[in-house]
């Protein structure tokens, strides 16, 4: 027990990539890699990625890059994809999606359609050799945005907003305060009232210390006066007394 105790104290660690240079950054690679590393840990689980597929890139003896044979071999089986789709798009666990074609029936039936420059992603693109890597980032691409829908909807938006701020749907000049109309306007309105519920808190603790400063002045002039008044009174008395001993000697 002492062992798991100390586990769960532990920090987890990352090593954090060299930063290149924008004429050297490699964005097609960046992409994928990213697409890629999303896809998979949605797949399986941000914990429990296994081993070969926690890096998609290899480098062969000539120290060129290439796609991971296993990971190449999971996308055209559409394994990864129904993984990560039956979780992002809530299906059936009974029946569970299998096949790229399911994967983009059930994004259709959201609403949300695989395109590839403007031409919709069939199966055939998916499951071609060589890989048909756009066909794929765009079917990634899709399922991010099916996730995002699914995460980020205007009701979670605006009962996380009512958390932590009125809830009266009204501005300060009278007029209805209109709700989020789509997924990127819920995100840029959660991102306003974070940012307003921030500055809130800061004017706060901004007073706060204002007025504890305050009454640190005025406890420290207090003292300072009362020590002023203590130390010249005590000298007059002295003073006064030693004149009237020297009178009555006289």
């Amino acid at each position: 027990m002492g062992d798991a105790a100390d586990d769960r104290g532990m920090r987890r660690t990352f090593i954090v990539p060299a930063i290149k240079g924008f004429d050297h950054y490699d964005f097609t690679r960046a992409k994928i890699s990213c697409s890629l590393t999303w896809l998979v840990a949605k797949a399986f689980g941000s914990d429990a990625v296994p081993e070969e597929l926690a890096e998609p890139f290899y480098r062969d003896q000539y120290n060129q890059e290439h796609l991971k044979p296993p990971v190449a071999c999971l996308l055209q089986s559409a394994e990864l994809y129904c993984r990560a789709g039956s979780l992002i798009l809530r299906s059936d666990a009974v029946k569970p999606l299998l096949g790229h074609n399911a994967v983009i029936q059930a994004l259709a039936q959201k609403g949300l359609y695989v395109t590839d420059q403007d031409r919709l992603v069939t199966e055939r693109d998916l499951t071609s050799t060589p890989i048909h890597m756009s066909s794929h980032l765009a079917l990634i691409d899709t399922l991010m945005m099916a996730y995002t829908v699914e995460m980020v909807s205007v009701e979670r938006v605006m009962a996380c907003i009512n958390r932590y701020s009125s809830a009266e749907p009204s501005h300060s000049d009278g007029h209805m305060q209109e709700l989020p109309y789509d997924t990127e306007d819920a995100i840029t309105t959660w991102i306003n009232k974070v940012n307003e519920h921030l500055r809130e808190i800061l004017v706060e603790e901004q007073k706060l210390k204002e007025a504890s400063f305050q009454e640190s002045n005025s406890a420290t002039l207090k003292v300072r006066t009362h020590t002023h008044t203590h130390t010249h009174t005590q000298p007059v008395l002295c003073v006064c007394t030693e004149a009237k001993w020297d009178f009555s000697s006289v």
